[in-house]
């Protein structure tokens, strides 16, 4: 969840946010989340005449803020109760369509243990010939190297391999935050399908 406050207008607005914490992007190119939506007034608490923002000084936001989390946040996290349920959804969110990135579709197809789709997925993007095979990233680009690590595997089919990566990825992502405490790796579905 994501509080923007604007505490000079009188208002904040609500996200969720859902990150997939085991890919090559460094913690800030995935801050805003890979899939995400706005959290509005319910039209039981909502003003007659105000938009969906959540007014400071408007007594009934605070309940009606907590009915919208149990509403509308809590049931769609519940929902999402394994990897491949989350994947599944990211992929077909509307908003922030990173699933159109082929290579970011690719790995995450791996993760969920579809090896041969997820080869089908890396051959067909457009690469780059004059280093390493790393379809539509630039060699500038701050993950570039780390990019550069899943060919290999991928395209061999070394499970083991790929699910080092995506454990050290998402360690790198959780070690040092907040969700350190909380946060216990699991297999990722590449690891316990045959």
């Amino acid at each position: 969840m994501v509080l923007e406050n604007r505490d000079r207008q009188g208002y904040f607005c609500v996200e969720w946010r859902i990150n997939i914490m085991c890919e090559p992007d460094r913690r800030s190119g995935i801050g805003l989340g890979r899939s995400w939506g706005l959290v509005g007034r319910s039209t039981r608490f909502k003003p007659k005449g105000q938009g969906g923002l959540f007014e400071v000084d408007d007594p009934t936001m605070a309940e009606d803020f907590a009915d919208q989390i149990e509403a509308e946040v809590i049931p769609l996290f519940d929902s999402l109760d394994t990897f491949e349920k989350t994947i599944e959804f990211v992929f077909n969110h509307e908003y922030f369509p990173i699933a159109a990135w082929v290579p970011w579709r690719a790995l995450m197809t791996a993760a969920c243990g579809d090896i041969p789709e997820a080869q089908r997925l890396w051959r067909s993007c457009d690469t780059d010939q004059v280093q390493r095979r790393v379809p539509h990233i630039w060699p500038d680009h701050p993950c570039y190297d780390e990019w550069c690590r899943v060919e290999d595997p991928l395209m061999g089919g070394d499970r083991a391999t790929l699910a080092k990566l995506l454990h050290e990825w998402e360690q790198r992502e959780v070690i040092g935050t907040k969700l350190e405490r909380y946060w216990t790796s699991t297999p990722f579905p590449l690891e316990t399908m045959p």
